[in-house]
């Protein structure tokens, strides 16, 4: 047998076909952050209202949410710490009461606790940005005069005065005429003035007032004045009819509203904070980027930081806005942010502007 391989024929086998080159697997996609769960459209709109000042109607998307359920999944016990909230703000004890019995029957917890600060009748103080902050409850009456005189006193210096109405359970037209000189001597002033709920006093006034009845006539123009605020032109033309047959005199012509400015804030008017922290307290209306610009010292040389926003009873959007764009930059620097000690509807209302990109939120337990 020959052993010349070089015979042809001496192999019967084909060469093997050369191995297709590996090809490297992709690389495995990293694992998506997990998924806030979306705020149910009934507590985001009620917190939305709120920070617009609209209490009354935050109550009642509230109060209708919870009733009909309306698939408020795991925010249900938000939704009742909301209403806990607005009924505390709106000075509703025996509705706040009877609300926490039902709580702790169906939850077998107790129920948060009322809180005495919000009995006081009227109060007005200064509020970030050099706002005066004007919050009016009970009854429209003669006792009035004091809370507007501190509300004159607080104009003198301020930018801009909010009265809140939504308190209020009645009215008369010694209250009503008192209001009215207060608000004839902010205009004479050129102060700007807002009224947060005005349909809730105007609705107390007209349920009040009847046409050709020729008394309260100080009512009547306090109706008008609210219309107008509230950009109720309607109600404000049927209004001012009546009022011009009752009375037989001319009724106040409507008026389109200037837009509120913003002014920039005196520089003693930034926040309380404090050394080792940055508080967020009362009402911040119209709150701008300076006074927020504390938060950017206070953090110097550190890399984690809390914010107590125990004392925040509202933000409105003006202010959410530029604190989002300071806690923004911070992130973006690395920063670790916290909020805490926030109410049920701020955090709320905070969570649908974004801030939980860049802090975390963290609510008081209901």
């Amino acid at each position: 047998m020959s052993l010349d391989f070089t015979v042809p024929g001496a192999f019967d086998t084909q060469p093997a076909e050369p191995a297709a080159p590996e090809i490297p697997a992709p690389p495995a996609e990293p694992a998506p952050p997990p998924r806030r769960a979306l705020l149910p459209p009934a507590l985001a709109e009620a917190a939305e209202m709120y920070a617009a000042g609209q209490e009354l109607d935050a109550m009642r998307r509230l109060e209708a949410a919870l009733k009909s359920g309306e698939g408020l999944g795991e925010a249900a016990l938000r939704a009742w710490g909301g209403l806990f909230d607005l009924l505390q703000v709106l000075g509703r004890r025996p509705a706040f009461d009877a609300l926490a019995l039902t709580f702790a029957r169906r939850f077998e917890k107790s129920p948060p606790a009322w809180s005495a600060p919000a009995e006081e009748e009227h109060t007005a103080a200064e509020t970030t940005g050099g706002r005066a902050h004007v919050s009016l409850s009970g009854v429209l009456n003669a006792r009035v005069g004091e809370v507007l005189k501190q509300t004159m006193k607080l104009a003198a210096t301020s930018t801009l005065v909010r009265m809140d109405l939504a308190k209020l359970v009645d009215a008369d037209n010694d209250g009503a005429t008192l209001l009215l000189r207060g608000i004839a001597a902010l205009k004479r002033a050129k102060k700007e003035f807002v009224f947060g709920s005005p349909e809730h006093l105007a609705q107390i006034l007209a349920a009040k007032l009847v046409p050709g009845e020729r008394s309260n006539e100080s009512m009547w123009l306090l109706l008008l004045e609210l219309y107008q605020q509230a950009f109720r032109q309607d109600e404000f033309e049927e209004a001012a009819v009546n009022y011009a047959i009752t009375f037989e005199v001319s009724p106040p012509s409507w008026e389109a509203l200037p837009a509120h400015a913003e002014e920039a804030p005196r520089p003693e008017s930034t926040p309380p904070h404090k050394a080792e922290g940055f508080t967020l307290s009362g009402q911040l209306l119209g709150a701008t980027a300076a006074d927020f610009a504390p938060l950017e010292a206070a953090l110097a040389g550190r890399e984690e930081f809390d914010i107590d926003a125990r004392h925040l009873v509202r933000i409105d959007a003006a202010s959410a806005r530029h604190l989002l764009e300071v806690l923004t930059s911070l992130h973006a620097k690395g920063k670790t942010l916290r909020i805490s000690g926030l109410s049920t509807l701020v955090a709320a209302y905070l969570e649908t502007l974004g801030f939980s990109d860049v802090a975390e939120l963290r609510a008081r337990v209901i």
